[in-house]
């Protein structure tokens, strides 16, 4: 029987992905190709996802692989909260599991730039609770963040919660805890596998 359900941010709730955005604007800012925008994002990413970076020490790294000065002007590549925006059919999928009974939370890969703008227009309210990654330390797919995830489901095993996350490197370890994952690509597909799942 499920009894609770973990929702990832970007992609599932909101349309975008933070990283899509961010390589766009890095890539005009710093008249660079979107290849070279990709590659160092990638690099740097996970420690800012978990906090171990700061935004100062980011900007840093930039500078110096590049070989070039950014100003302040050029250094604003994070998403808003209107560029994350939950889709409502989202909003109203989360409330009405919760209004059935089951505990809701969100296990989200974020920054804190992108967080903040997130929580300025409610878009983390919906949930009972939510692990940001950059807080906890500990970034998807580390097996450590879902196990964290789970010590807020209290007396509820892993093969009642149900994972869901548009990237499958991120399904992979929920799945290998024993939970039940659904691969998002619409709204509409989440919903109908959730409704599955449950019944």
């Amino acid at each position: 029987m499920i009894r609770a359900l973990l929702f990832d941010y970007g992609g599932v709730m909101s349309p975008e992905r933070a990283g899509n955005l961010l390589s766009d604007r890095l890539t005009r800012n710093l008249d660079i190709t979107e290849e070279e925008a990709v590659k160092f994002i990638f690099s740097n990413w996970r420690d800012y996802l978990k906090g171990s970076l700061s935004e100062e020490q980011f900007w840093n790294a930039t500078e110096t692989h590049f070989n070039k000065s950014i100003p302040n002007e050029k250094r604003d590549i994070w998403n808003s909260g209107e560029d994350m925006k939950p889709l409502p059919e989202m909003v109203e999928l989360v409330e009405s599991l919760k209004s059935r009974g089951y505990s809701v939370g969100l296990l989200s890969n974020t920054v804190p730039n992108i967080a903040a703008g997130i929580k300025t227009i409610g878009g983390y309210a919906p949930f009972d609770f939510t692990i940001l990654s950059y807080e906890v330390g500990l970034a998807k797919p580390d097996t450590e963040i879902y196990e964290l995830a789970l010590t807020k489901l209290p007396s509820i095993e892993p093969t009642e919660v149900i994972f869901i996350d548009d990237q499958e490197r991120c399904l992979a370890p929920a799945r290998k805890l024993g939970m039940h994952t659904v691969l998002a690509i619409s709204p509409e597909q989440i919903k109908k596998s959730i409704e599955k799942l449950l019944s």
